[in-house]
């Protein structure tokens, strides 16, 4: 079961879509406003949005499900989420994570006190919620959904089968000697996270902030945060 990996810009992060046997798979969903964007990509793939069938949610946070609520309602694609932020998706709300350097740490901090409806989006109730890991192959692709918990503890990884791997958060590329996220609520638990994609010899990587980045430079990230 082939697929194509298409990147959708959707302002802060970017989304993705996944072209598979039985039709679409969506990555993330953006922020608000954006649906346009994923029609404009579907229509140069000759498709539109009733063509996808199921959009997977690295994790709750405002930037990733902005466009969400308006994306299920035009596609009646089945939404997925880790067990423990769905009812954050039924909320509509979530708290910035802390940071992983002093400029983030101050960030996250202010944020969270003085802002606390920067984190509000439209609610969403999931279609399926998932524990530890979640095969693809229903959907038309062979692949599955990795729990990866560290920059939130609901954060998931997609891992298909021809070397490609959708973290989310779990990675981030902004800069040039490191993948490691600007955010995270727990920096052990994603290590070990990121051990766990180690072991799937995946080869490229595609982040929700930053572009898409080799095998090599995950290995050097991972590298200089074993103890």
């Amino acid at each position: 079961m082939s697929h194509k990996i298409i990147k959708v810009p959707m302002g802060k992060c970017n989304s993705y879509l996944i072209a598979t046997e039985k039709g679409f798979i969506m990555v993330d969903a953006g922020m608000p406003d954006k649906i346009n964007k994923v029609k404009q990509i579907l229509k140069e793939e000759k498709a539109t949005l009733s063509h996808i069938n199921l959009i997977i949610i690295t994790h709750v946070h405002y930037d990733h499900v902005g466009c969400l609520k308006e994306l299920k309602e035009q596609s009646n694609a089945q939404v997925l989420v880790h067990k423990s932020e769905a009812d954050l998706l039924i909320r509509g709300s979530t708290n910035m994570p802390k940071g992983t350097n002093s400029i983030a740490k101050i960030l996250s901090k202010i944020s969270n006190k003085f802002f606390p409806n920067f984190s509000k989006f439209e609610p969403v109730l999931p279609d399926i919620s998932i524990k530890d890991e979640y095969d693809l192959a229903p959907f038309g692709v062979d692949g599955k959904i990795l729990h990866t918990p560290g920059h939130t503890k609901g954060s998931i990884s997609v891992i298909l089968a021809e070397g490609d791997c959708l973290v989310g958060d779990t990675m981030f590329n902004l800069f040039p000697n490191t993948v490691f996220p600007v955010f995270a609520n727990d920096t052990e638990e994603l290590k070990q996270s990121w051990e766990k994609i180690k072991e799937y010899d995946c080869q490229r990587f595609h982040p929700g902030h930053g572009s898409s980045f080799e095998c090599k430079k995950f290995i050097k990230s991972l590298n200089k945060y074993e103890t």
